[in-house]
């Protein structure tokens, strides 16, 4: 054997020193590249989303990234954007089918070494055995075209609803939205805000909530105009008919501050709503105060008693009568005679004792006095005005002296006038104990007003 061995030359011995690592070296490549390249397991240094899943089969992968968590997340996201009129869009990450790539990666990280041919292969597998860990990273997918979709109808829809939103008038309020007919939701800052808000969801594993504010419009001044116009009514006092005394019914107002409105809305966000309150202004005066009015008071009262033979009662009785409910306007004069005019026997009236001058004298209407005198101690002392008045030049027994009225027809006569701003009413009652009762009623107000001295001098012309 030494024999040969020294037979062969020495570069022989040379190259087959060399060749046999060689020849292992590379039966040794060979055997790797064919073993490893044919394998359904991943290269090692490898990991997918943090981690390592070398010689792992795909289905091995899988489970040993627990996308359980995963899944969970895109059950939890969720993006809130709320509006101002407090209507909102809410999408989940269910919504846009918002899932992972894991399968892709797994499949990608199998790809690694395999597919470019046996050397580049067996090369790219070494090259994982020995060189640094090689990461892959699972990231979140989604439908862009159903996100999109989601916002796009959204925002139609509230837009269309911001655009029609007509003020609402109720009897007490006016309810009006910032903005309507002029501001819009843009849909490109939504889907922006959506595909944030959704994955910082995913990310925080907690729903996002975001607040949209449109853009800022100016007041419409048409507007609120518009609306003041529409519900306006002016406050209309009560008026009493100075004819017949029946007052009109006043009418209530109703208004709003049209600058404060303003101010109000120009404070207010755009597309939330501003409340104005609308202002019920009562009239000064009402139907039911003004009528109510009407010979309220008693301005004034006297009772005489009534002596005398029966036919002096009788002229009492008459003169009384005719006197009896007489209503004077303001401003109009009461005369005695021109009321209960001539005494005369076709009239009712029958012979009885009057003073005159001269004496006790018997006429028809003797007594009828008595009927003047107790108007005039009624209203002697108050502010009604008396004009023409003559006492008696001797004492008489139903009334204290100064607090009586003399009348002869065609001669004197006893006058006052209504000084007041409203009609007074003369009441008489002679009862059968022959009491003689007089009641003046009005109205007083303010310490009896009087009827200004024009409208006085107009009545007298």
């Amino acid at each position: 054997m030494s024999t040969i061995l020294k037979r062969i030359p020495t570069i022989v011995k040379i190259i087959i020193i060399i060749l046999i690592p060689v020849l292992f070296v590379t039966l040794a490549f060979y055997w790797v590249g064919k073993y490893y390249r044919d394998d359904e397991r991943i290269y090692p240094n490898i990991m997918i989303a943090g981690i390592d899943v070398s010689w792992l089969t795909y289905d091995e992968a899988l489970n040993a990234l627990d996308l359980h968590e995963f899944e969970q997340r895109v059950s939890n996201a969720e993006v809130r954007i709320i509006f101002p009129d407090s209507s909102g869009l809410m999408i989940k990450g269910d919504d846009i089918r918002l899932t992972n790539d894991a399968s892709l990666v797994v499949d990608n990280a199998l790809s690694i070494g395999r597919g470019r041919g046996f050397i580049v292969d067996t090369f790219s597998f070494i090259r994982c055995l020995v060189n640094e860990t090689l990461p892959f990273p699972i990231t979140p997918e989604y439908d862009l075209d159903i996100l999109h979709s989601i916002v796009d109808d959204f925002t139609e829809d509230y837009n269309e609803r911001l655009m029609a939103a007509e003020p609402l008038i109720y009897t007490d309020r006016i309810i009006i939205t910032k903005g309507a007919g002029q501001a819009l939701a843009d849909a490109f800052i939504l889907k922006d805000l959506a595909y944030t808000g959704l994955f910082t969801s995913f990310e925080e594993n907690h729903p996002v909530e975001f607040e949209y504010v449109l853009p800022e419009t100016t007041t419409d001044w048409e507007t609120l105009l518009e609306i003041h116009n529409k519900i306006f009514i002016q406050v209309v006092s009560a008026e009493l008919d100075r004819t017949t005394w029946i007052a009109e019914e006043g009418v209530i107002g109703v208004d709003f501050d049209l600058i404060n409105a303003v101010e109000l809305l120009n404070e207010t966000e755009t597309g939330k709503t501003a409340t104005i309150q609308i202002e019920y202004i009562p009239p000064e005066y009402t139907k039911d105060y003004l009528e109510s009015l009407i010979f309220r008071d008693l301005i004034g009262t006297e009772t005489t008693y009534v002596h005398g033979t029966r036919d002096r009662l009788t002229n009492v009785r008459i003169s009384s009568e005719t006197i009896n409910g007489l209503v004077l306007e303001p401003g109009e004069e009461f005369s005695f005679n021109r009321v209960v005019g001539s005494r005369s026997a076709s009239k009712g009236y029958r012979l009885a004792g009057a003073y005159v001058e001269t004496g006790l004298v018997t006429v028809y209407g003797g007594g009828v006095c008595q009927t003047a005198s107790t108007i005039h101690s009624a209203i002697m002392d108050t502010e009604i005005q008396i004009i023409e008045h003559q006492q008696h030049n001797r004492p008489i027994p139903y009334l204290p002296r100064g607090r009586c009225a003399t009348v002869f027809w065609g001669i004197i006569d006893y006058k006052f006038v209504n000084n007041t701003d409203f009609p007074i009413r003369i009441d008489f009652e002679l009862d059968s104990d022959r009491m003689l009762t007089v009641k003046v009623y009005g109205t007083i107000i303010d310490d009896f007003p009087t009827v200004p001295l024009s409208r006085l001098k107009e009545n007298d012309n």
